[in-house]
């Protein structure tokens, strides 16, 4: 009778063992594909920071287009205006209006394309964060579902040796005789 108990807790021992080893597996390949779902979505985010990028440098030129065109209706309001009044347009303080506005012109279209530059740079700085991120995701995946085949390995050795001693005690006593 002792014998047939000393079977079961063998069995017991090894089957907890081989459960315990099959479960750390699992737990490393859920981890892997945890970390597998995070890097797809930083690498989304990342396309979607560099469309994003794209999009603002289009539009800051699109809005540089419009303030140009206005402006060069100004410009040409303005020398209506001085021919209206009599001045020379071509001379004077008439051309000096004039070129002061062509400057202040070419500053604020200056700016437009500067803050859509910013706005594209910080898209684009976002993207390679998201990148960086994804490949930090996988790389912990990896590391993970090895640790968790090296967790198994662990299991079934400490198994192994549980198993071996409690055979031995058993001998020992003349459980198995």
């Amino acid at each position: 009778m002792a014998a047939g108990f000393g079977a079961v807790g063998l069995g017991a021992t090894l089957a907890g063992g081989l459960l315990s080893a099959y479960g750390a597996q699992k737990e490393g390949a859920a981890t892997q594909s945890m970390y597998n779902y995070k890097a797809q979505v930083a690498k989304i985010n990342a396309d979607i920071n560099r469309q994003n990028a794209a999009w603002a440098l289009n539009r800051g030129e699109k809005e540089a287009e419009q303030y140009g065109m206005k402006a060069a209706q100004q410009r040409g309001q303005i020398r209506a205006n001085q021919g209206a009044s009599g001045l020379d347009v071509n001379s004077g303080s008439a051309k000096e209006v004039q070129q002061s506005q062509e400057k202040i012109k070419d500053m604020d279209l200056s700016a437009i394309r500067e803050n859509a530059a910013k706005v594209a740079y910080d898209y684009e700085t976002k993207a390679y964060m998201d990148e960086n991120q994804a490949t930090l995701d996988t790389m912990a995946g990896s590391y993970a579902k090895e640790a968790g085949n090296i967790k198994a390995i662990g299991s079934i050795l400490g198994t192994a040796s549980t198993v071996s001693s409690k055979w031995q005690q058993g001998s020992s006593i003349g459980l198995w005789s």
